[in-house]
């Protein structure tokens, strides 16, 4: 018997491994097809955004609607640009952007890395009070702000967005506290003993070390400038300082309706920005989006 089996083994173990790898395979191509319905999903509205943007105004309402245009409008892209000035709103929303970026981050990573490194009375209160200024709604603080600033005489120019800029983000603050938490106390140590103070220490070993969050809060407050309607619309009443969403809005046309077309071709302009951004970045994004725990 003993012999019989041991010539049975090397049978039966093959036949097995052969039977597991088709079932293998079957998991895997069932994941495939359910990530590829998915992505279908998805990928449909972007989809339909650019087939819209490249169609006339007829074409766009025809019944049955059709997915390629005949004829491919381009010229949709070019009286976006030209005509309705987008090249000016998309000007000032990149650098009103680009100031939220750098400013935010050096001032939410300064003020974080003070809650999470130093110790001092009274700290857990105020980042407590820190956070529950989020719970406010915009709407909430719209009416005194604007007081303040119309006071001031800064209505209509882009101080209203830039100046609470330098206060900084408490979620923002939130993330980069956390993640500074997670990092080893011992380095500061170990530098504190080669002289470095704390300001060589934020800005020389924490910050470099903090490339995922870093990358993280830069899309968000980006994406978040990127896409602000409320401020420029309420602060912003000049041509020369819309920004792109306030822009989007010039092609509804009193009596005549939303020219959709061309509304479409301003949409996919608008998308290029972000999706770059996001594509750039994803690798550190997915890695930073998890934050440490509170230790």
């Amino acid at each position: 018997m003993a012999q019989m089996s041991a010539r049975m083994s090397p049978v039966s173990a093959p036949s097995l491994r052969g039977w597991r790898i088709p079932r293998l395979k079957g998991r895997r191509l069932t994941a495939y097809i359910i990530l590829f319905a998915f992505s279908f999903l998805l990928i449909l509205p972007f989809a339909w955004l650019i087939s819209a943007s490249l169609k006339s105004e007829a074409d766009y309402f025809a019944v049955p609607t059709t997915w390629i245009p005949n004829p491919i409008m381009w010229q949709n892209y070019a009286d976006v640009l030209n005509e309705y000035n987008m090249l000016t709103y998309i000007g000032n929303s990149l650098w009103l952007a680009v100031y939220s970026v750098v400013v935010n981050v050096f001032v939410s990573s300064l003020v974080a890395y003070g809650f999470a490194r130093f110790r001092f009375r009274g700290r857990n209160i105020l980042f407590v009070v820190l956070l529950a200024t989020m719970m406010l709604p915009t709407q909430v603080t719209a009416i005194s702000l604007y007081r303040t600033f119309r006071n001031l005489g800064w209505i209509g120019s882009f101080l209203p967005i830039l100046v609470p800029r330098l206060f900084g983000s408490a979620f923002d603050i939130f993330l980069f506290r956390q993640y500074f938490l997670g990092l080893p106390r011992e380095i500061d140590e170990a530098a504190k003993l080669d002289g470095c103070g704390a300001w060589r220490i934020y800005w020389n070993i924490i910050l470099p070390q903090s490339a995922p969050i870093l990358v993280v809060v830069s899309i968000t407050t980006f994406l978040y400038s990127w896409r602000d309607l409320w401020n420029p619309l309420i602060y912003l009443s000049s041509e020369g300082t819309r920004t792109v969403p306030l822009g989007l809005l010039l092609f509804f046309v009193p009596g005549r309706g939303t020219l959709f077309p061309l509304l479409m071709a301003a949409a996919v302009i608008a998308l290029i920005p972000p999706v770059v951004l996001y594509v750039v970045g994803q690798r550190y994004f997915d890695r930073g989006i998890v934050v440490a725990e509170v230790r």
